[in-house]
């Protein structure tokens, strides 16, 4: 072989070896085209942006076809095939939350409306960007008349779809910087703003100060108010009640000492209608020096301190209710009355009368004073007093046959 035979030979070689390199470095379905080996290739695995998808094959009929299309019969693009197809923030192949990337291929911890995941800004957040489903676009409930929602509804000046503050519209739906009442900012000329149109708050719908005498029942201090000053047209200028008979009205009752409309103690009157610093029985403070033994601020007897402000006692005359069940104002037995203040000929055990059938009887129902609660006297073994002693196969506190335990304190009698 010549020296010129030899280096044609080796030119052909090198040329050769080049389209081999070549070759190797071509997308599949390409003619003959050589790449530099830096250019995208179908069937890298990788979906590159003039792909629509790249199996990392070459193999059709499997759902992205060896030019990296996706042929009419296969499936659009879905969240979670682990492909980022246009609209996805991520796409992590699976319909999980809480990796980084949510079931909606929206990426997590950026409070993002449409991530499917209410966040504290967000009144719902359903996955999409699809107003008319509930949930508006902005993450705002629908339908529900509520300020928010991007909706103009009736009693609204304005609806941005947010719930905040300094963009023009207010969270309560109200037009900024035109001194509106009603637009929680008090402005002036203002007495107050709740961010309401509500009469019969603090606050009245004209943005002045609920007051006594405007007309307006303001709950919670008002009783009433018709709009005047003027007593005994049954609304008091206190806008309390009139014509109830009650403390506090501002009207004076018979059996009151006084009354200026508040309940309050301190101002001359107290919470009870009676005069302070006179030492008065019904003022509600005893008054030892006065020989009050009690004074629960009312007239009222039979309910423990009497009208008089002496405590209330057996056999002082009124049945205080509660612990007497009478009074007949003497400490004698025998006349209907105990000096128990017990009825007696009730045959009840406890009313301090021996009746027949009890062993004793001292006017109380405690135990452990010699006399049970049953009436049968303690500490003699006796059948009948409730205690099962050494012979007894039981004992229910009574004499009585019949009920399971006999009279003689044996079972089945």
């Amino acid at each position: 072989m010549t020296l010129h035979t030899s280096v044609l030979s080796n030119i052909f070689l090198s040329a050769l070896f080049t389209v081999a390199l070549g070759a190797c470095d071509q997308k599949p379905g390409d003619l003959g085209e050589l790449t530099d080996g830096d250019e995208a290739l179908c069937g890298d695995g990788v979906v590159d942006p003039t792909e629509q998808c790249d199996d990392g094959n070459a193999v059709d009929g499997d759902g992205c076809d060896n030019t990296c299309q996706l042929s009419d019969d296969e499936e659009p693009p879905a969240c979670g095939d682990g492909q980022l197809d246009p609209g996805e923030q991520c796409d992590d192949g699976n319909g999980q939350d809480g990796d980084g990337c949510t079931a909606n291929c929206t990426l997590e911890g950026q409070a993002l409306c449409g991530d499917g995941v209410v966040d504290p800004t967000e009144q719902c957040d359903d996955g999409n960007a699809v107003d008319g489903d509930g949930c508006t676009t902005t993450c705002h409930l629908e339908g529900q008349g509520a300020c928010g929602d991007g909706v103009l509804d009736p009693g609204e000046q304005c609806d941005d779809g947010n719930g905040q503050d300094g963009d023009g519209c207010t969270a309560n739906c109200t037009l900024e910087g035109q001194a509106l009442c009603g637009d929680g900012i008090v402005q002036p000329g203002e007495q107050c703003d709740d961010g309401n149109a509500i009469d019969g708050d603090a606050c009245r719908n004209t943005c002045v100060a609920a007051i006594c005498g405007d007309g307006v029942v303001h709950q919670g201090f008002e009783e009433c108010d018709d709009g005047n000053a003027i007593d005994g047209d049954g609304c008091a200028t206190t806008c309390k009640l009139e014509g109830q008979g009650a403390c506090g009205d501002g009207v004076l009752d018979p059996g009151e000492q006084c009354d200026d409309g508040n309940g309050q103690d301190g101002d001359g009157c107290t919470a009870n209608c009676t005069l302070e610093g006179q030492g008065l029985c019904g003022d509600g403070v005893v008054q030892p020096q006065n020989g009050e033994q009690c004074d629960d601020g009312n007239a009222i007897d039979g309910d423990g301190c009497r009208n008089n402000c002496a405590a209330a006692t057996c056999g002082d005359g009124v049945v205080h209710q509660g612990f007497e069940e009478c009074d007949d104002g003497n400490a004698i037995d025998g006349d209907g009355c105990a000096a128990t203040c017990k009825l007696e000929g009730q045959g009840a055990c406890g009313d301090g009368v021996l009746d027949f059938g009890e062993q004793c009887d001292d006017g109380n129902g405690q135990d452990g004073d010699g006399c049970t609660a049953n009436c049968t006297l303690e500490g003699q073994g006796l059948c009948g007093d409730g205690v099962v002693q050494p012979g007894e196969q039981c004992d229910d506190g009574n004499n009585i046959g019949g009920d399971g335990c006999s009279a003689t304190c044996t079972l089945g009698g």
